[in-house]
């Protein structure tokens, strides 16, 4: 069954205006109306925080209906910009630029995101480094424990949470794979962390880690003078084999550069997560594991591995389209070998047979495709009601 999920979203919005003409006004249709929801807000019990924090999570529009396991973003600033975050994941997953990934959102910590400093410092964490023991010693198993996480993380956050993203990546650098630092706060305490970035950088290794680290042009002088000192540090250091990028934003200050931040950032951490399209609609499998073994050593296995059930569903029907049905049977059998519980990729398979002339094959994995299909989902009743139609236009008996 074709996927119609578009690489371009589009929201029409159509509204029925019934015109009584006795009275000259008019009147909106309001029969039914539906919440769209964008993720759940969770109470989360933290007894190393001493309190109840309140997650706001958003999962891939797949997780439901495959087995995925997915790149987990912790993301610092979803007390301000949640839904903005959540819609930019989705849009870049669905043009698969890159793969779904779960957001955890967490609540502003207050002062949890500011390190202490060495000189304040006492035998039990505060601070940042509390805020740290909380994300590697609860949230962290929390999730792992709960969704279907790859192991591939991601900590974003802004100002402050930039300065502790920062943080994190020197003193923790196991605890992420990849950090988005919007505007970083290394000014803050008379600059005294951009002083102490010697002390502070404790990373053994950041060997296939990634940063991205971002300041808007409009943003305050003192701001912009300590970015630029941060920057040159960097540049005149030895890393340890981090990949990382400074971008410098025109036409944005402190506040209007998280949304920039965010899309650029993900776009960077994932650059070459994407197939290109003429390795894709060549229907050369071995051309495809070659690209993907190349992403496995960037990535992980777990995410870098396959391609998305979704893209290959894409590019069989573009192939029908192009009336190249020998690869689009290739490419829907190589997608029914990479997920063989998906009712989905039979009921293509054989639509793809179908269109091909192949009426037995047709039948074989439409029937196939009703095995597979448990139905209880409203995804999977539609594909299992298509299925099922089209055995019945061939004359067959759907397979009890």
């Amino acid at each position: 069954m074709q996927n119609f999920k578009t690489t371009h979203t589009l929201i029409i919005l159509i509204i029925f205006a019934a015109v009584y003409l006795s009275s000259g006004q008019f009147v909106f249709s309001q029969e039914k109306e539906t919440d769209i929801v964008v993720g759940k807000r969770i109470v989360f019990q933290s007894k190393i925080l001493e309190g109840d924090l309140e997650l706001s999570i958003c999962l891939p529009t797949d997780y439901a209906t495959s087995e995925n396991k997915y790149p987990v973003l912790y993301d610092l600033n979803s007390f301000i910009s949640y839904v903005y975050d959540c819609g930019t994941i989705e849009l870049l997953s669905r043009t698969l630029d890159i793969p779904g990934i779960i957001i955890i959102g967490l609540p502003a910590l207050q002062n949890g995101y500011v390190p202490t400093s060495y000189e304040e410092r006492k035998t039990e964490p505060a601070g940042a480094d509390l805020s740290l023991k909380f994300i590697k010693e609860e949230l962290k198993p929390f999730v792992e424990k709960n969704y279907r996480s790859s192991g591939f993380d991601i900590l974003y956050g802004h100002s402050v949470g930039g300065l502790f993203t920062m943080y994190a990546m020197f003193t923790q650098p196991d605890l992420f794979s990849a950090y988005i630092a919007s505007s970083p706060w290394f000014q803050n305490n008379d600059q005294y962390w951009l002083k102490n970035i010697e002390k502070m950088f404790q990373a053994k290794s950041l060997k296939g880690k990634f940063l991205f680290m971002t300041v808007g042009k409009e943003e305050q002088e003192l701001t912009l003078s300590t970015y630029t000192d941060l920057e040159k540090w960097m540049k005149g250091h030895d890393l340890k084999g981090l990949v990382w990028n400074s971008a410098w934003f025109d036409n944005v200050d402190h506040g209007s550069m998280l949304g920039k931040s965010m899309y650029d950032g993900i776009m960077f951490i994932f650059d070459g997560w994407k197939i290109p399209f003429d390795v894709m609609i060549s229907a050369d499998i071995e051309k495809i594991e070659n690209y993907l073994k190349g992403r496995t050593v960037k990535f992980g296995a777990k995410i870098g591995s396959a391609v998305p059930e979704n893209q290959l569903n894409q590019v069989g029907y573009r192939l029908i389209n192009n009336k190249e049905y020998d690869k689009a049977i290739k490419i829907f059998q190589y997608n029914a070998k990479l997920y063989p519980n998906s009712p989905n990729v039979y009921d293509s398979l054989a639509e793809a047979y179908l269109t091909a002339g192949d009426k037995d094959n047709a039948i074989k994995y439409y029937k196939i495709a009703i095995e597979k299909n448990a139905g209880k989902t409203d995804y999977e009743k539609r594909i299992l009601e298509s299925s099922r139609n089209k055995l019945k236009e061939l004359g067959a008996e759907a397979a009890k």
